[in-house]
């Protein structure tokens, strides 16, 4: 009894453990961009990116003043003394330039957050590819064994039949073929697996099995702020000001030195104070080329930015469309196309395989559902790639969230 009930426990332990470790093993999308947020050193270098531009902003950048020691020989003996020189920029020269340095931080944020986005979208977009070809992987296996199993019932009669032999060469063919399909799914399947540890270094990939992920639903808006149209405005913003600092380069700078000296037996105690300005329109070439340097860079940025407004229009429509179009296809294919396909291989069951005409229409449903599932898998990468294009188009923020 104590054996009996021992080898209960172990039993219900072992089953326990294989069901753990099964359910360790999958992997689902909201899991997958979670370890991508947490191990890809993209996202790393780009808070390091933020980190840095949010430090050059911080503060007033003024010279550090100068403090030097000063010591003086002549026949009246040693005068020792010390100096202490400053020099202030313009008041305007602090401003502007505190002002680029914020709207620089600001271009760095929404250039950051759209590199994250684009990051994400193809992340998921790998998953999709590596859930695809597990997938089809499947169905391909699937097909194989029943054209194996077709193969053997179409031996019993292809020795008295001329039609039969016709078929049995022509199911063997497929078989052949599918076998090679097979080959190459596995390795792609090796080369998908390997593929998320681009974006999720710290991922063990060996025996991942891939949970379908939910497609994104279509819910861009052509007027809402696009991420891309945005960090052009910044850089924008930024250039400009970086135009209006060249141009306090005119102005002249302040510069303040004092000079104390301790004096001997001979020589008193002294201290002078000079008050300067620098004169840099003397020299009026110089800030001219910077502000003429500056002025093409926003010519620059000006022609991003309407580029980029150019490229969401014209790309986004037909995006959506083609989109909307798989969408479409993905939900006749699973709704009418799939579930009537099932209902036929159900049917033709009953139908006698000794014949030809049951040979033929056994090959011809059962292919042609496994064939729909293997399309129905394809219209779902186009559509992760549209909607990839869609997100990195527009810096749609919440790719974590659709997917749950």
């Amino acid at each position: 009894m104590r054996l009996t009930i021992h080898l209960l426990l172990y039993t219900t332990f072992s089953l326990s453990s294989l069901v753990v470790m099964a359910d360790a093993s999958r992997l689902t999308m909201p899991q997958f961009l979670s370890e991508v947020r947490a191990t890809s050193p993209e996202f790393a270098i780009e808070k390091a990116n933020v980190e840095g531009s949010r430090a050059r902003a911080s503060g007033i950048r003024i010279n550090a003043p100068m403090i030097g020691y000063m010591q003086m020989k002549d026949g009246s003996g040693t005068n020792h003394g010390l100096e202490i020189a400053q020099e202030i920029p313009f008041p305007t020269k602090i401003s502007h330039t505190k002002k680029v340095r914020d709207l620089e931080l600001e271009a760095q944020l929404e250039s950051s957050q759209l590199q994250e986005v684009s990051l994400l979208a193809e992340a998921r977009a790998a998953f999709v590819a590596f859930w695809s070809a597990y997938a089809r992987l499947n169905i391909q296996k699937e097909k194989h064994d029943w054209l194996i199993n077709h193969v053997k019932i179409t031996r019993t009669t292809s020795w008295s039949d001329t039609a039969a032999k016709i078929h049995l060469l022509e199911v063997e063919t497929d078989a052949d073929l599918v076998e090679n399909e097979v080959l190459a799914l596995e390795s792609d399947l090796v080369e998908k697996r390997n593929g998320l540890k681009i974006y999720a270094p710290g991922l063990k990939v060996d025996d991942l099995i891939p949970v379908e992920p939910e497609p994104i639903p279509i819910k861009f808006d052509k007027h809402s702020p696009s991420l891309l149209v945005t960090l052009r405005e910044k850089e924008l913003h930024a250039k400009e000001a970086l135009v209006d600092l060249q141009k306090q380069a005119y102005a002249p700078d302040l510069f303040v030195r004092l000079r104390s000296y301790n004096g001997n037996e001979s020589t008193p105690r002294s201290q002078e104070l000079m008050v300067g300005i620098s004169v840099p329109f003397l020299y009026f070439w110089q800030p001219k080329a910077e502000v003429a340097e500056a002025s093409a860079q926003r010519m620059k940025a000006q022609a991003e930015l309407q580029k980029s407004k150019i490229d969401l229009d014209g790309r986004f429509s037909s995006l959506i469309k083609r989109a909307e179009s798989t969408q479409a296809q993905i939900r006749n294919l699973k709704e009418k196309l799939i579930p009537r396909s099932e209902r036929q291989a159900k049917l033709v069951q009953n139908l006698s395989q000794r014949t030809m005409e049951g040979l033929d229409e056994h090959k011809k449903v059962m292919l042609g559902l496994l064939d729909l599932r293997i399309r129905a898998i394809e219209l779902r990468v186009a559509y992760e790639d549209l909607t990839k294009n869609i997100m990195q188009l527009t810096g749609v923020t919440s790719v974590e969230e659709s997917s749950k």
